[in-house]
């Protein structure tokens, strides 16, 4: 079965050119993984789901846009009922901090021992582009960061325990997001939406059963809303680090990293990225590797003319990790 990434699939479809696709793939630094005063990676690294922002949205203003309390906790619960086993196999305890108090616009991964702590912050809930769907996903994203396998963050000894920022999108689509609503009314739920023509022919072409081109559909339909969540953040505030224009199926990044990025990428990459995953029909079963790039995954290299990672921030050729 053809699987489709989403700047090989514009070329396919014809739906963009490239003189208008972005170019540009990385967001400011963050905070990440501190050091200790000997030199020595600490274990308790804090991975954030957006860049660090000052945007903070305090309970009470729920009616400025967002999700409800209800959905906030609906949410958790689902990533929750999931992982809490496949966690505790990993010889772990899954700890899901629900901090629906915090004004916080962001969500968090960290570890202490063998506590594997995801920290969801109603803040984020509450900002006006957030969905149920997108909670759901940003806490698959933070999942991805514990399960995602390589490429991992470098750590001072080899890599960290931490996949970074891109994989934990990818995972977040392709291994976290559509186990969770893989039982739902998808089609019912997607009656309602305006799919963009990319999105359904990609599905199509990746999928057969009708069931799993509408699992693909609300995946990626899902990750656009967190593209554009990530782009409204990006900016805000006095110093803009994203583009004029707002990511889009139809215009993909055309920029290539020299070397993988495990920071942040900009919210078209991020959306590529997303898109890619939903689209990969590699199993959600199979876990990815914490060593190398290939397993559970679509690959170029491997003979897959899509659904790989995009190249705005993975470099195939450093698919093993050293």
């Amino acid at each position: 079965m053809t699987k489709v990434n989403a700047f090989a699939l514009a070329i396919l479809l014809g739906s963009a050119s490239m003189a208008s696709a972005h170019v540009g793939g990385v967001a400011p630094a963050d905070h990440k993984h501190h050091m200790t005063g000997s030199g020595v990676e600490q274990e308790e690294k804090l991975c954030d789901f957006a860049p660090k922002n000052d945007l903070r949205i305090p309970e009470g203003l729920e009616n400025s846009g967002g999700i409800d309390r209800a959905s906030f906790e609906r949410a958790i619960d689902k990533v929750e009922a999931l992982y809490t086993k496949i966690v505790a196999e990993k010889g772990a305890v899954l700890k899901m901090n629900r901090l629906w108090s915090s004004a916080e616009v962001n969500a968090s991964a960290t570890r202490k021992g063998k506590t594997w702590i995801v920290n969801a912050y109603g803040g984020l809930a509450r900002f006006k582009w957030m969905t149920y769907d997108g909670e759901v996903m940003v806490l698959c994203h933070e999942m991805g960061h514990h399960l995602g396998g390589f490429p991992t963050y470098p750590g001072v000894l080899g890599g960290s325990w931490a996949s970074n920022e891109g994989q934990s999108d990818y995972f977040a689509t392709m291994k976290c997001f559509r186990r969770i609503i893989e039982n739902d009314d998808n089609e019912a739920i997607l009656s309602g939406m305006t799919i963009p023509g990319e999105v359904s022919k990609a599905c199509q072409i990746s999928y057969s059963n009708p069931k799993d081109v509408a699992i693909c559909v609300r995946s990626s339909m899902t990750g656009q809303v967190l593209a554009r969540v990530l782009y409204e953040l990006g900016r805000s505030g006095s110093r803009s680090s994203e583009p004029t224009t707002p990511p889009e199926f139809n215009s993909p990044s055309s920029s290539e990293v020299a070397t993988t990025n495990h920071a942040h990428p900009l919210s078209q990459c991020r959306l590529d990225t997303y898109f890619a995953g939903a689209i990969c029909n590699a199993s959600p079963l199979i876990e990815f590797s914490r060593t190398e790039g290939r397993t559970g995954a679509c690959n170029q290299e491997l003979g897959d003319a899509f659904g790989y990672r995009p190249r705005c921030w993975y470099r195939p050729e450093q698919d093993l990790a050293l």
